[in-house]
């Protein structure tokens, strides 16, 4: 079955391009999941904990240490929502979207490594598929 085949091939490939983001991480000592809050945040924009929780899959006590410690290191800040000030919101602070900056930027060196020996057209193509699936996947979410 060749969808098994893609599943392994994209699986050891995100698996693979994680890793040397990770690089970055063990640099200024961030864990995983304080990298996944960041990511989380920086991609989706500012949101209170109890969403956070939800959309990490993590509990509310997990959450809120690691916002605090993230917090001291100054890579987020509270801030309160305009419509509603009783609602506290996690926003990443500059300091804290470099450090998504910077992971970023070591996914990008590696996949330019990757695809070095790709053609353009290749590149194109395979860009082109890519954006194909992950339009496909959201229309079944």
């Amino acid at each position: 079955m060749i969808e098994r085949e893609i599943e392994n091939v994209l699986r050891s490939v995100y698996f693979k391009i994680t890793v040397k983001g990770r690089t970055a991480l063990n640099e200024i000592k961030i864990t995983p999941p304080q990298f996944r809050l960041m990511t989380h945040v920086y991609f989706n924009g500012p949101m209170n904990q109890t969403t956070l929780s939800k959309d990490l899959f993590l509990a509310k006590s997990t959450i809120s240490g690691i916002v605090e410690r993230l917090r001291k290191r100054r890579f987020v800040k509270m801030a309160k929502r305009e419509k509603d000030l009783r609602n506290e919101i996690v926003m990443l602070t500059p300091a804290g979207e470099e450090v998504i900056k910077r992971v970023i930027d070591k996914r990008v060196d590696y996949i330019h490594k990757l695809l070095y020996d790709f053609t353009e057209e290749d590149k194109e193509k395979l860009l082109e598929l890519l954006i194909q699936m992950d339009e496909t996947s959201k229309k079944l979410e």
